[in-house]
Parts: C-alpha cells; sequence; structure tokens
C-alpha cells in the first residue's frame, strides 16, 4: 500500500533517528514498522505558514467565526488544500493529529480529499463546544475512520458526537520495546515524565517533600509551588534537543520507579510513558482514571501499582512501600517489562492500524 502519514511540525526531521536506532519509533505511529512490512510510506508535515495566503486569511476567519470544526484553522486548512494533489495519489491518508484529521474531512466534504482518512485521536471529548461545533465535529468524524488510544474515551465519544460506532475503533498504543529496554538497575531517584495537562505535579511534589529520595521531574509544564531540596525539575519535550530519546532512556534506567500522577479525566494520559518505563523493567505507580487506556493489560499489583486521584496520604504510602521493598519492585520490573514487550508494543499496534487501511481499501477504495 501507499499510505501517507501526517504528522505536527518537527516531527519528520527525526524519523532518521529512528532508524539508525537512537530513537524511539513509536512516535511515528507504526509508520516504521509498516514501512518494514513493505509498505510505501510518504511523510508530511503541517507547520506554521502556507503559500496560499488568500485560503489561508478565509478559512481562518470561518475558523473565529467557530464555524469549522475543532482546531481547524486557516492555516490547517490551507496547507492540506495544498497536499491533496499528492494526498490523492495514496491508497490511505493517515491523520495523526486532530487538526489534520478535521482539515482532512472537511476537505472530503468538498470533494477535495478523495481517499480514505484514518484518524488517530486522543482528548477529543474534552474540547469546549459551541452547538455547530459539536454537530460539524460530528459530521466530519462520520467522513473519516477513527483509532483511539484507550477504551476509556470511547463512550464519551460515541454519545456526545453521535458517530457510526462501526467508524471507531481501540487500537492500544504501543511502544518500542527494542529501544526502551532494561539497564543495570542501579536506581537511586524517583522519575516522573510528562508534559499534558492532567499531570498532578502538584500533588507529587507535595508527596516528594515527605521522602527522603530525590525526586526528578521532566517536564516543560510551569510548576506554581515552592519545590523541596529534594526536587529537581529537567525540561524535556520533542523540540528540546538536550534531552534525546537515549537520555530519557538512561533516566528510566536509573530510577528506583516511575510515578504517573494524573488528575482524573476520560482521556488516556501517561501511557506512551508509562510503556517506556514498563519495557525499561521499571515499576509504575499510576493514577487509576476514567482514561485507563486498558483494563485488562494494566494488572493491579501484578505489572503496575495504581492509586486514586488526589489522594495525598495513599500516593505518599505507596510510594514508601516500594522504595522499602526491592523485592516487589524487581518483581513488578519483570512482570512490566512481559508486558509492555507481549501486550504494549508498537509492532503490534502498527499492525491492527495496517489491517484498517487493507480494510478501508475494499470499503472505500
Amino acid at each position: 500500500m501507499n499510505i501517507a502519514f501526517i504528522y505536527a511540525k518537527g516531527r519528520k526531521d527525526r524519523y532518521d533517528e529512528t532508524v539508525q536506532g537512537h530513537a524511539a519509533t513509536e512516535f511515528f505511529y507504526g509508520a516504521h514498522e509498516m514501512e518494514q512490512q513493505g509498505n510505501i510510506i510518504t511523510q508530511y508535515e503541517l507547520g506554521d505558514e502556507t503559500e496560499n495566503k488568500f485560503w489561508h486569511k478565509v478559512a481562518e476567519q470561518f475558523y473565529r467565526w467557530k464555524l469549522t470544526p475543532t482546531r481547524t484553522n486557516g492555516a490547517i486548512l490551507a496547507q492540506l488544500s495544498e497536499m491533496c494533489p499528492s494526498l490523492n495519489k495514496q491508497d490511505i491518508i493517515i491523520a495523526t493529529t486532530t487538526a489534520a484529521a478535521f482539515g482532512l474531512a472537511t476537505l472530503k466534504l468538498f470533494g477535495l480529499v478523495q481517499r480514505p482518512v484514518v484518524a488517530i485521536h486522543c482528548g477529543i471529548v474534552n474540547y469546549q463546544l459551541t452547538w455547530w461545533r459539536r454537530n460539524i465535529n460530528t459530521i466530519a468524524l462520520n467522513h473519516m475512520w477513527t483509532q483511539l488510544f484507550g477504551e476509556g474515551e470511547l463512550p464519551d465519544m460515541l454519545d456526545l458526537y453521535h458517530v457510526q460506532e462501526s467508524r471507531v475503533e481501540i487500537n492500544q498504543f504501543g511502544v518500542d520495546t527494542k529501544f526502551w529496554t532494561p539497564g543495570d538497575d542501579k536506581g537511586d531517584y524517583v522519575l516522573a515524565v510528562g508534559n499534558d495537562k492532567r499531570r498532578d505535579y502538584e500533588l507529587l511534589i507535595r508527596v516528594a517533600a515527605k521522602i527522603d529520595v530525590k525526586v526528578i521531574i521532566v517536564t516543560r509544564r510551569k510548576i506554581n509551588i515552592d519545590l523541596p531540596s529534594n526536587v529537581e525539575i529537567l525540561m524535556g519535550g520533542w523540540h528540546e534537543e538536550a534531552l534525546t530519546d537515549e537520555k530519557l532512556r538512561n533516566l528510566y534506567r536509573n530510577a528506583v520507579l516511575v510515578v504517573i500522577p494524573l488528575i482524573d479525566s476520560p482521556q488516556p494520559s501517561g501511557q506512551s510513558v508509562c510503556l517506556q518505563a514498563m519495557a525499561c523493567g521499571k515499576p509504575v505507580v499510576l493514577t487509576r482514571t476514567d482514561g485507563l487506556w486498558s483494563r485488562t493489560m494494566m494488572r493491579k499489583d501484578e505489572n503496575v501499582v495504581f492509586v486514586p486521584p488526589g489522594n495525598e496520604k495513599i500516593l505518599l504510602s505507596t510510594i514508601k512501600q516500594l522504595l522499602k521493598n526491592s523485592a516487589q519492585r524487581k518483581k513488578i520490573g519483570i512482570c512490566a517489562r512481559n508486558t509492555a514487550c507481549v501486550e504494549g508494543n508498537i509492532t503490534s499496534f502498527a499492525g491492527r492500524l495496517e489491517a484498517l487501511c487493507r480494510r478501508l481499501l475494499v470499503v472505500e477504495g
């Protein structure tokens, strides 16, 4: 198959690093693995500028009036319209962001996009919506085929948007378990990683003040409370060259355990960090939210340790107990690694995505 992948700005430049083994492949959503299976992959990237200034301005005005789907601004529509001649030569188009997916569906409504569109959505139930935008989102969603990372988001999405159920399926996200691997297990700190707004770092910092172990938080989020002396903030993200995937892997390997503190939400959060840490053989303390991506893959006290949202006392006691019990940490870490390799790997994710693409060649091809 000839498959187009559309990414947000800044992702394509790192693809060669994954081919060389210097970076994990999962943030290309299966493109690397599908290419290895003989598919022809063409990558596109959305930026901030477009050559079509007139249509950019026109579409931007409709966006400001909230007449276009969520995140479908003028730059997105103008850039995608420029890509259409090339995209229509592909068999399938895979949009890895909600903005790209809604933009493609909008152009599909006007006959400019003529190929099946597969959308990878996350957090689609969290947007503030007018009556019109909710309905235009529904129309757009019924002109694409959606994959969600976790089962927690599905009921709310179907209820909010009234999408045809046949157009939505769960594809559990996976990580590159050939890259994320265990190290020497000489950890001496607690680690937390992540930038999204559902990270409850304020809770973790209050807990950190009551333990004697160093706590490292890797985030670009602004922390609004004073830091205890044992807490260190490292800036991290896709555009932070100082923190490569290899450096992040070393941070996982040298941690005693990984904590993912979350605010309750139906959106899957912390999924990639959790699976990366598990693949590195680390025990993970994870807030159990409504958006937990799998209630069968994630097994309490076997391959993960759950804590309830917002409960400082339980989070503190859980971390203290794990810090004292090296045998329990080792047991959970071994099981976590096995789970990531068998149930949470990017190759399986890519295989399910490829299977959907092949079905769509029959349905829409």
